[in-house]
């Protein structure tokens, strides 16, 4: 037979056969490797374009803060700061006036776009060029604590008329402890978008300065990009960017270029360069040319696919549809292509499972319906409630109250747990289990009086474990009926401990010796009458919950009949005590005999 050609196999032949495949690849590659390098030409050029002007305006701040300290310098200017208030008006007048001419005859390169300069002393005298470079109270508030430091004023940059300013409150530079007084000067923003506009690298750039209160002081707009500069571009991501040594980058299809000015400011440009648009154009003609041939091709190929392919997965979806539904017994023919071959033989293998599972876990439901139902039959034993009930009315006839009561209490305490919803098979605490116990050997130990004695041994740390319910009671009454009815000084031992990942019950008597292969004989098959019914339900009950590996056993030790149960030791309930459950606890004393009283 003829091995058939793998899915893989054909999906590989035919599209070695589409020639425009590995075209298109190179295309790619080409562009991209062409387009990347352009990006990168361009940022080297944004970049150093960004650098020239912010080498320029740095220049003109760098001037102002050298001419804000000119004052502590200059003898007439300090002499004038320092005079405080002479003796003669006079004199005073010729000391303002020297100042003010050399105020008035700095040097021409400091005052390059220094439009004002205002001289104030610490009493409120002034020597000003214009009222642009008066102090105001907001001025004063600004210089405070800033301890001879320089403070920009930014605000008041909003059209091409306004001004930066430069204060600086002074210090006497004979005494620093001393200030002599303050210094305002004017640079106008008008004279910085002049440096931006002369090293324009082209008409589509912008340019603009945002300050650390992520404001924009100065800007440029020829490209329209002023709703980016304020939304898109916060202070903080140009920091980054340069703390990263990251001068110039591209987004959406926009060249970023940023610098760091001396004075904490961030120059930075936005543009969005021609070239950039004409090679994306290109591209996307030529890929779009390209895409077309290849849609054509795929749509010849496609009816042939569709018939390969989505035909036998069409039918396997029809088919797991019908699984859903539990049709289990639905089959696949095993046929086409071997990728399709292994689905129809894995999911015929699946749906076998499945029905296996299926049958397996309903038949399983049906017994343990069913062992619930023959445990609710053992717990209700019609014998001991006959007897119980036989019990109180003949102690109540006698006239004992006191343990009339305490039987009475005890067998209501019982039948509520017994007959509440979902109580047979539910899990509950073994502190709880331990309360039910207790509730059965006190009204045992009324009935038997000092015929029939009970210890009982569990370590308080088991208490919180999560068990099945009602195992130990059946466990204890068998070993009163069958082990110790003929008994006149009978004991029942009741030892729960952990061993390993598992938790033991054992309840043990020294009564007439078990027969251990009848008991094993009762655990292997379901016993037609009521005579180990109640053993049989345990066993069956622990392996239909934790797996056969867990049940119920018996052994001879020494004179004692020991019947020992096994289940995994899994997460605390973690639930509260009741102090009904504190108080029945006490009851049952560790490694202790508990003996009635008559």
């Amino acid at each position: 037979m003829m091995k058939k050609i793998s899915m893989h196999q054909q999906i590989i032949l035919l599209f070695i056969c589409l020639v425009t495949l590995p075209l298109f690849i190179i295309f790619t590659i080409t562009s991209s490797i062409f387009t990347g390098n352009t990006k990168r030409d361009l940022q080297t050029i944004y970049t150093a374009n960004i650098n020239e002007i912010g080498n320029n305006i740095d220049a003109v701040f760098t001037n102002a803060l050298e001419l804000s300290l000119y004052p502590m310098m200059e003898d007439s200017l300090r002499s004038y700061l320092t005079a405080g208030r002479p003796e003669t008006l006079t004199e005073y007048k010729l000391i303002k006036q020297a100042a003010a001419n050399a105020l008035n005859s700095l040097p021409y390169g400091y005052m390059t776009h220094i439009h004002d300069i205002g001289l104030y002393t610490e009493d409120g005298d002034s020597i000003i060029s214009s009222s642009n470079v008066k102090l105001n109270e907001s001025d004063y508030a600004h210089l405070e604590g800033l301890d001879a430091q320089p403070y920009w004023d930014f605000s008041h940059c909003t059209s091409a008329h306004d001004y930066i300013y430069l204060l600086r409150h002074l210090k006497n530079p004979t005494d620093l402890s001393q200030y002599i007084g303050y210094i305002k000067l004017a640079v106008t923003s008008s004279g910085l978008k002049d440096i931006m506009k002369q090293f324009q690298k082209d008409e589509q750039i912008s340019y603009f300065i945002k300050t650390p209160q992520d404001s924009l002081a100065i800007w440029t707009d020829a490209g329209n990009h002023i709703s980016n500069a304020q939304n898109g571009f916060s202070y903080r991501t140009l920091a980054g960017k340069l703390a990263e040594e990251e001068s110039s980058w591209i987004e959406a299809d926009r060249i970023i270029s940023a610098y760091q000015l001396n004075n904490g400011l961030i120059l930075y440009s936005i543009t969005k360069p021609e070239v950039l648009s004409s090679i994306k154009q290109t591209f996307r003609f030529s890929i779009g040319t390209a895409e077309i041939l290849v849609f054509f091709f795929t749509l010849l190929l496609s009816f042939y696919f569709s018939r390969l392919i989505t035909a036998p997965l069409r039918k396997l979806g029809q088919h797991m549809t019908s699984l859903s539904k539990e049709q289990f017994s639905d089959r696949i023919p095993v046929q086409g292509c071997r990728e399709i071959q292994v689905l129809s033989e894995n999911y015929n293998h699946m749906a076998e499972r499945l029905e296996f599972l299926y049958n397996e876990v309903y038949m399983g439901e049906l017994r343990l319906k069913q062992s619930r139902l023959d445990a609710l039959q053992a717990q209700l034993n019609p014998h001991f409630l006959y007897n119980t009930l036989d019990t109180i009315y003949w102690m109540s006839k006698m006239g004992d109250s006191e343990t009339t009561s305490i039987m009475v209490s005890n067998l209501s305490k019982m039948m509520r747990m017994t007959l509440a919803p979902g109580g047979n098979d539910n899990m509950v605490s073994l502190r709880r289990e331990l309360e039910h116990l207790t509730c059965y050997i006190t009204i045992q130990q009324i009935r038997y009086g000092e015929k029939i004695r009970f210890t009982t041994i569990c370590d308080d740390s088991l208490l919180s474990l999560p068990v099945l319910s009602f195992l130990l009671q059946p466990l204890v009454e068998n070993a009163i009926l069958h082990g110790l009815s003929k008994s006149a000084d009978g004991i029942i031992k009741i030892n729960i401990y952990p061993c390993h990942s598992d938790l033991i019950y054992e309840v043990s008597n020294n009564g007439i010796p078990v027969n251990v292969s009848e008991i094993q004989q009762l655990l292997s098959s379901k016993p037609v009458q009521s005579r180990g019914l109640a053993i049989y339900n345990i066993n069956e009950r622990i392996r239909l919950k934790y797996g056969q590996n867990y049940g119920l056993s018996c052994y001879l030790n020494g004179k004692f009949s020991v019947f020992r149960v096994t289940q995994p030791i899994i997460a605390s309930a973690n639930e509260e005590q009741p102090a009904q459950q504190k108080t029945d606890r006490n009851s049952l004393s560790n490694d202790a005999a508990v003996t009635s009283d008559k």
